[in-house]
């Protein structure tokens, strides 16, 4: 009897959204090397229709490395040319900690909806690597 395999889980999804005041994109899954980019491109393709604002929904991300960080910052320029505001309605904890620690380096001005749940000052050295909880 030959079974069948189960299509693999994607690694990331991107689901691009009408919302009632302004395009939504929707991310889940892990955000890293191989699939950052895929960000920014969808949100520079809502950028050249020119909404007045674009907002990105990062609560069900489940990874985040410093090349999501990029990708804010390729869409943060691409809706800063184009005359567009972006905002955060959610991130989920893995990225409102990589953008607590590493916002002393990069100049992100994206509002975050819920910022503030980690900071580089609640850190103490046990928590160091092993990220929020």
């Amino acid at each position: 009897m030959r079974q069948h395999a189960r299509p693999a889980k994607p690694i990331m999804t991107l689901d691009l959204r009408n919302d009632r005041h302004a395009p939504l994109i929707v991310v889940s899954g892990e955000v890293d090397m191989s699939t950052a980019h895929l960000i920014s491109e969808m949100a520079e393709h809502v950028i050249t229709r020119r909404p007045a604002r674009l907002v990105l929904d990062l609560s069900g991300v489940t990874f985040f490395s410093a090349h999501g960080i990029s990708a804010l910052l390729r869409t943060q320029r691409a809706a800063e040319s184009a005359e567009v505001t972006v905002a955060l309605r959610a991130a989920a904890p893995c990225v409102s900690y990589l953008l607590a620690v590493s916002s002393a380096g990069i100049d992100l001005n994206i509002p975050v909806a819920n910022a503030g749940r980690w900071s580089p000052s609640r850190l103490g050295s046990a928590d160091r690597g092993s990220g929020p909880t």
